[in-house]
């Protein structure tokens, strides 16, 4: 995993993470990882991508949310939290909310529609 900027790779390791492993991963997890100290990463990562990797965790975890919203018929917004590491469902909402601008509940009913989320990728 050494090519490309540190900042990359950290980005390309959440990305490249199964849903069950992003719902829990943490910036220390990634800095081992990458042999670095999570502070140093922390302060690149905001340096380079211009956003906290905590924020571009939180991203790519809404996104993933907005899909599992896409492909499942019903799920509650509070599984839907849960599956995807938030452990109070109102603070998933808010994020959710500022993230495509609209409720997780209403997104899904959209979701035949041509509303499509932001994509980190």
């Amino acid at each position: 995993m050494k090519k490309g900027s540190l900042s990359d790779r950290a980005a390309e390791y959440v990305v490249s993470r199964k849903d069950e492993e992003l719902a829990t991963l943490k910036v220390k997890a990634i800095a081992i990882t990458l042999g670095v100290n999570p502070s140093y990463l922390s302060r690149k990562f905001k340096n380079d991508k211009d956003m906290t990797l905590n924020d571009f965790i939180t991203g790519i975890k809404m996104q993933r949310s907005a899909r599992l919203l896409s492909k499942r018929k019903k799920i509650s917004i509070v599984n839907l939290a849960e599956k995807t590491g938030f452990a109070r469902s109102d603070y998933f909402v808010i994020l959710f909310r500022n993230q495509f601008g609209i409720h997780p509940k209403k997104f899904g009913e959209l979701k035949k529609s041509k509303f499509q989320p932001r994509d980190y990728n």
